[in-house]
């Protein structure tokens, strides 16, 4: 109880759900997407968490769901949300993550929390020294997940030309932890996995092959995050691509079961072979 004090999102009532919390279900409310959602999801298979998993039809999102949802520190009305059990709502990834790190067993919370906080926003936070520009890292979600597939295919030989740069800056500041939260995960590595999974789904995992050294540090950390118990259940378990079931209609995920073999992305890939 005490580990779950040391953070307090904004939300009525927290305290009055502090013991419930750890004994009864949370729900999540998020789009068909492999994007935010996924990380917290992965979060709580992996600690333990009970939670239930709804997925908003985009349509009912437009239809007038979105002005049920109470707005986040950032102002937006969005998703993912949590409800906690006394009917509480928890808007914003960031403190959704926070209050699931808390909860979990073990703790996702990690040793360093400015670390930990500062990899999980990566994808939010314009001074990110990524040498392909911090854009670029959260970009691969609308392009795989929400664009139209036609439009986002335009943007996907700029978004391959740039990619080591991206992958090159996560092994770095991976060092040579077995996770970015050392020998353990913390709430990040998950965050930062979505992003990673989704590039070796549009790639093939081309990008990490070809980085040598660093390619193989953050090859090994994928697959160790992949392998966490629950979380190797939840990746086995979730919808696949191009069925459907994953993406806004229309988009690569919801139409492309292999991402990799799309034309545009083998041209792409050997055009930055050749330097082109």
């Amino acid at each position: 109880l005490a580990q779950a004090q040391a953070y307090e999102p904004q939300c009525r009532g927290h305290r009055s759900v502090l013991v419930a919390a750890a004994t009864m279900s949370v729900k999540l409310y998020y789009f068909g997407l492999r994007a935010r959602g996924e990380a917290l999801r992965m979060m709580m298979r992996y600690g333990g968490l009970p939670y239930e998993d709804h997925i908003v039809p985009f349509k009912d999102w437009l239809a007038g769901k979105k002005e049920q949802v109470p707005a986040g520190r950032t102002g937006q009305r969005q998703l993912p949300l949590l409800e906690l059990p006394g009917g509480d709502l928890l808007p914003e990834s960031f403190d959704i993550a926070m209050y699931i790190a808390a909860r979990t067993t073990p703790s996702l919370l990690g040793e360093d929390p400015a670390q930990a906080e500062r990899l999980f926003k990566l994808g939010d936070t314009e001074n990110t020294p990524f040498g392909s520009g911090y854009k670029h890292y959260a970009t691969v979600n609308p392009i795989l997940n929400k664009l139209p597939k036609e439009e986002a295919e335009a943007l996907i030989p700029a978004y391959v030309a740039a990619l080591p740069g991206t992958l090159k800056y996560l092994a770095g500041e991976l060092g040579g932890r077995r996770f970015f939260g050392g020998d353990a995960p913390h709430y990040a590595d998950f965050q930062v996995w979505h992003y990673v999974d989704n590039m070796r789904t549009l790639d093939g995992g081309a990008t990490l092959e070809a980085l040598g050294e660093p390619g193989e540090v953050l090859q090994a950390w994928y697959d160790a995050v992949a392998a966490l118990p629950g979380v190797a259940e939840y990746l086995a378990s979730r919808p696949r691509l191009g069925t459907g079931q994953v993406g806004l209609e229309g988009s690569i995920h919801h139409a492309v079961a292999v991402p990799s073999e799309l034309p545009v992305v083998r041209e792409a890939l050997k055009q930055r072979a050749a330097g082109l």
